[in-house]
């Protein structure tokens, strides 16, 4: 029974390992300054030109400023998403190996007193 665990948790690993490399490369491409909005992927100067390509003088200063500023959140936004998507086997894997090797080596611990 010991050993499939730890077969378990290799196979969980490499799965993980894997879907870090396929998103990630997947995910690469469009990384640096690419923003979804309604379904569409974008880069940050189209997304400025889109908001404020129609207007001229003193509204498309503020507007260009505006722009930029939404528009850095926004990639902020959609990099923390992509990086949660592909580290997400990950940390999950994390957050179920770590406490039950903790339980184990505790159970270990008073079963030896």
């Amino acid at each position: 029974m010991k050993d499939n665990r730890a077969r378990w948790w290799r196979y969980l690993a490499l799965l993980s390992v894997a879907w870090v490399v396929v998103m990630g490369a997947r995910v690469y491409p469009h990384f640096g300054d690419a923003l979804r909005l309604d379904g569409r992927i974008m880069s940050f100067d189209d997304y400025v030109e889109e908001s404020c390509g129609q207007r001229i003088g003193p509204a498309a200063a503020s507007c260009l400023a505006e722009a930029h500023e939404t528009g850095r959140r926004l990639v902020a936004q959609q990099q923390a998403k992509s990086l949660l998507l592909v580290e997400a086997p990950l940390l999950l894997m994390l957050l179920v190996y770590l406490p039950t090797m903790a339980a184990k080596r505790w159970r270990q611990m008073t079963a030896g007193r």
